[in-house]
């Protein structure tokens, strides 16, 4: 799958950014790029 592959991009909760199936992660009931979901972690 590419990046610029419009039906395989999903929106971050966090920041809004168009991300790709392999860099969006789901955590609970929301899904976050995979920056925003590593500096939740961080945070948490």
């Amino acid at each position: 799958m590419t990046h610029d592959h419009p039906s395989g991009q999903i929106g971050c909760q966090e920041c809004g950014m168009r991300c790709c199936r392999s860099c969006a992660l789901e955590i609970d009931t929301k899904t976050y790029c995979r920056w925003c979901a590593t500096s939740l972690a961080a945070s948490a």
